[in-house]
Formats: C-alpha cells, sequence, structure tokens
C-alpha cells in the first residue's frame, strides 16, 4: 500500500552496503493478469523508507523481471522489451548492455529473461534463447553460449561457491525443454 506499483518481481541488495537495497517491478511473462510496473526502488536505509529511481519511470523499465548488484555497487535489470540495463551510479543513468542492436552475436531479442552474478563476479544474462557472460562487471557482453538443446526462456542458477558451475533452466514451447 506504500508503492505507487505493488507488481514487484525482484529484489536485491549490495553486497558491499548491505543497507542499500533495490526492487524492481512489472511481471513480463505474458500471463493475462499480469500487471505493469512502474519502475525500480531504492533504499539506503535497509529497507525502513523507499524512494523510486526517476530514472526508471519511462517505459524502459515497465516490465522488469530481475534486479542484482554485485560487489562493487553496478546494478542490472532484466527487462521485457529493452534488455538487460546496466547503472554503474546507483541508478541515476542506466545504459543497455545486452540486446538487440549492439552488434553481440547471437543477441536476436530485447527480451531479457534473467542476469544472475557467479562466485567469481562474472555476470550471465539471458535473452530469448540465448546465454551471454560478461567478465568486465557487465560493460560488454560476449556472443552467445551454445546450449545443447532448442531455447526460448532460460533461467539460471550460478553456484555461490564454485564459478565454474551455472545452471540453465530451458523452456521451449511453454514446457521445460531442459535443465
Amino acid at each position: 500500500d506504500f508503492f505507487d506499483n505493488l507488481a514487484i518481481t525482484s529484489i536485491a541488495q549490495a553486497p558491499s552496503t548491505p543497507l542499500t537495497m533495490y526492487f524492481c517491478t512489472g511481471e513480463g511473462y505474458f500471463n493475462l493478469d499480469a500487471i505493469r510496473g512502474d519502475g525500480v526502488w531504492k533504499s539506503t536505509n535497509g529497507g525502513t523508507t523507499w524512494a523510486q529511481l526517476a530514472s526508471t519511470t519511462g517505459a524502459t523499465f515497465d516490465n522488469c523481471q530481475k534486479i542484482v548488484v554485485n560487489s562493487t555497487g553496478i546494478v542490472l535489470v532484466a527487462t521485457r522489451a529493452n534488455g538487460l540495463q546496466r547503472s554503474a551510479d546507483g541508478g541515476t543513468t542506466w545504459t543497455k548492455v545486452l540486446g538487440t542492436g549492439l552488434g553481440i552475436t547471437g543477441a536476436t531479442s530485447n527480451f531479457c529473461y534473467d542476469v544472475d552474478i557467479a562466485a567469481n563476479g562474472d555476470i550471465y544474462a539471458t535473452l530469448d534463447g540465448s546465454v551471454h557472460k560478461s567478465t568486465n562487471a557487465g560493460v560488454t557482453f560476449a556472443a552467445a553460449q551454445t546450449l545443447p538443446i532448442t531455447a526460448s526462456r532460460v533461467e539460471l542458477a550460478c553456484a555461490p561457491s564454485d564459478a565454474n558451475y551455472v545452471y540453465a533452466s530451458v523452456e521451449n514451447g511453454n514446457v521445460v525443454n531442459g535443465i
């Protein structure tokens, strides 16, 4: 009842400054009862109070699937229509770092389903049917990783104790096609 939008889809806490937290809004998976979001909110006092980030009130952040923060405070948001968005200044400004139009091989969609951070700080993100990796805090992403099965939606989980393991739940045609 305290926010302009209650369709909260993901919450993240900054590892190096635990009092800083973010949540993003907007159900982006095309369900009939989906509620459009209205951006990203931030708290700098452990969640006691929240403020909507003015930079996220436009259509770019209407449907956000996931938000993560790395150990240096870089914030990444997976959006439905505008790829993976990155902020290096706590959400004041944003840059699209993954999606169509950036010249990344295999990035044939702007529908970013998921983003996750590996134990060594590498960032993995998924677009519609592809998985991409960044080794520089999301500044740039490599070409799509090859998946052995046909994929549309891909959800990730990085092993917290070993950066060599990244798990993917893969959907194709609204059914799980593999893990």
